[in-house]
């Protein structure tokens, strides 16, 4: 089942603000206020158009949001209200693909950059269960859309040419499946938050776990060929081998590492909720804290022309940090 709406024909339905900064050739910082107030930014990444696309999270907004290079912001309504927009990707097909945790009988939710919205859910005549409650969403080079899905435990695939969706169940119970994402080996990989674990899912939906990690969150594929990991609760960024071995780095107390992402200096990046903190880890496991960043960081994404991109959960804002060449 699937809804399709522009909601660029809407009036009202796009607010938009511009702050125009050129990128200068050192490391700069600067925020970008969004138009909606407490928003909740959640996710960001950067879409095919070379602009970065956001998620807004609080329940009564349930936007999506566009950021330029220069700071410029538009912001789209999803179609379903009350949806809690989370995770967002870049698909193969250059829409933007997002996950509605709270969008029944919606779960999963497409936007093309120039604001066309397509929503997915389960045959309303054959489904039971009928919701469906993503989390983490990674995209596959077939066009295929893989997420975490939470209530059923399962890894979830949504096939956009025929709207139809197949789960995969996670062997451990109550695993909380968090982040995933595309992995080297062109299997997906995704963090168990409960579960305590390191999971690989190939296209054909066999999972492999793999032990140690502390409450894994987010995850993202590195730059050296494996994957990269935060553990909130665990103040450490995990590494693991696309042979399941896990190393991990632990961070001052308390910082809260939130989300990671692979920076095109050949560095991760990654937000410390806690401590206000953008940092950046090298694949060799040395830590440097970067840029205050107030207001509660969260997601993190790479844009174009060496930047680091993020979002402001409780500060309301979009900022970029420009890494010096």
């Amino acid at each position: 089942m699937r809804l399709q709406v522009n909601k660029t024909a809407l009036n009202g339905a796009i607010l938009a603000v511009g702050i125009l900064a050129p990128l200068l050739a050192g490391p700069t910082f600067k925020s970008f206020r969004i138009p909606t107030a407490n928003s909740q930014p959640r996710e960001i990444t950067l879409g095919s158009d070379g602009n970065m696309w956001f998620t807004e999270s609080e329940l009564n907004v349930s936007q999506i949001g566009r950021i330029d290079q220069q700071g410029n912001i538009t912001e789209f309504a999803v179609p379903t209200q009350f949806s809690q927009p989370s995770d967002i990707v870049a698909g193969a097909d250059g829409a933007l693909w997002f996950t509605e945790p709270s969008g029944f009988p919606f779960g999963i939710g497409r936007v093309t950059t120039n604001g066309v919205f397509t929503e997915y859910g389960l045959d309303l005549n054959t489904c039971n269960p009928c919701s469906v409650t993503p989390n983490g969403i990674a995209a596959t080079p077939d066009g295929n859309i893989w997420f975490t899905e939470f209530n059923r435990n399962a890894i979830g695939k949504l096939e956009p040419s025929t709207g139809a969706f197949t789960f995969y169940n996670i062997p451990t119970p109550n695993a909380t499946p968090s982040g995933i994402t595309l992995g080297p080996d062109g299997a997906l990989w995704f963090a168990e938050f409960q579960g305590n674990q390191i999971g690989r899912i190939n296209t054909a939906g066999n999972i492999t776990e793999f032990s140690t990690a502390i409450g894994p969150d987010r995850i993202t594929t590195g730059p050296d060929g494996n994957l990269w990991f935060t553990e909130p609760f665990n103040n450490k960024i995990g590494r693991i081998t696309l042979s399941g071995v896990i190393t991990e780095f632990a961070l001052p107390a308390s910082v809260q590492p939130r989300d990671i992402v692979a920076g095109s200096d050949g560095n991760l990046w990654f937000t410390e909720y806690n401590a206000d903190q953008l940092a950046r880890i090298t694949t060799n496991g040395v830590i440097t804290p970067v840029q205050k960043v107030r207001g509660g960081p969260w997601g993190i994404g790479a844009g174009l022309n060496n930047t680091i991109w993020l979002t402001q959960f409780d500060g309301n804002k979009i900022s970029r940090y420009q890494v010096a060449p």
